[in-house]
């Protein structure tokens, strides 16, 4: 029973192995400091996680999909009491290039929606009257660009400028973040 086990075990080991080769995965953790946004006066519980996948190359540019997700839980004005959270969410088509001959730093860009659930406590009305606390929803054009730098093959860090167009209820108008991540490739 055990050898019948041990080849398939090996050959899915050898596959994942191989795969792991491509480096065409990565996760990321991200820490997004967002400005030009009502919430800017406080970043406290921000972290979000990317997952890329880079499905082809052409040249030296490398395509790929990706979706990452934010949490922001921050305090909206002093006087506010309570605590307010927005959810980003968003899907991207994006490139990389590298920028030196040995491919350890590369510039990125890419385009997609962005997504932005609101939820806080409690409700009010802002300076234009808007409904703000509650639940409320955006979404928008999302660009974004940035620099990696590959520390090993398998481990990087990334800045960037994601730049979303958010309408909706909970927003209208631009946002602007920069993040910051830790990555491994596999």
């Amino acid at each position: 029973m055990r050898k019948q086990l041990l080849i398939p075990i090996l050959a899915m080991f050898m596959s994942l192995t191989q795969r792991a080769q491509e480096n065409t995965w990565s996760i990321e953790v991200i820490d997004p400091i967002s400005f030009n946004h009502p919430f800017a006066l406080s970043n406290e519980g921000t972290l979000g996680l990317r997952v890329n996948y880079r499905f082809v190359q052409v040249g030296k540019v490398t395509f790929g999909l990706s979706a990452d997700g934010s949490r922001f839980a921050t305090t909206l004005r002093p006087d506010q009491e309570g605590e307010y959270q927005e959810y980003f969410f968003k899907p991207r088509l994006f490139a990389e290039v590298p920028l030196t001959r040995n491919g350890n730093l590369s510039f990125t860009g890419g385009v997609g929606w962005a997504w932005l659930y609101s939820r806080g406590k409690p409700t009010f009305f802002d300076e234009n009257g808007r409904l703000q606390g509650g639940d409320a929803w955006a979404d928008g054009l999302n660009l974004d660009a940035g620099l990696i730098y590959d520390v090993t093959p398998n481990l990087r860090i990334q800045s960037s400028f994601d730049q979303p167009f958010l309408s909706g209820e909970a927003v209208d108008g631009n946002s602007g973040f920069l993040k910051l991540r830790g990555g491994f490739r596999f």
